[in-house]
């Protein structure tokens, strides 16, 4: 709101929180799905991750100066260690795309309280389509 607007901090976050409080509903739907699909694939990138960990470790290993094979001893270490790792990694780099989901849902709620349908709508028609029930007017 303060980009939007210019205002000061605190008074834009008073406008986004009475902005996100008038439409409840609407936010705590976006925010959740948006939580499940960001966790899916946080657990998809750490499972194909402990799996290509799961193929490297746990085959033997080939010594090429004596011909002979090794195993690790404890394969399963490297490979929790690699989960854990993978599934914070993962957390941190979709924090951001969490917040990029919250900035635009902030500023498709202000289109639309802001824009009652009379003038073109700032955000794309596939945006509208997506999060509202209204007919998108076509204004070509």
């Amino acid at each position: 709101m303060c980009a939007i607007h210019g205002g000061n901090f605190c008074k834009s976050a008073k406008d986004a929180f009475s902005l996100l409080i008038r439409n409840a509903v609407r936010t705590v739907v976006v925010d959740k799905v948006a939580d499940l699909l960001l966790f899916l694939g946080k657990v998809l990138l750490t499972a194909g991750v402990s799996a290509g960990a799961y193929y490297i470790f746990f085959r033997p290993v080939i010594d090429f100066d004596t011909k002979k094979s090794f195993i690790l001893e404890y394969p399963w270490f490297p490979v929790a260690i690699l989960g854990v790792a993978t599934f914070l990694i993962s957390s941190t780099f979709f924090r951001v795309y969490s917040m990029a989901i919250d900035t635009l849902f902030l500023c498709f709620l202000e289109d639309c309280e802001r824009n009652d349908g009379s003038q073109e709508y700032f955000m794309s028609k596939r945006l509208m389509k997506l999060l509202t029930k209204r007919k998108v007017v076509d204004h070509e």
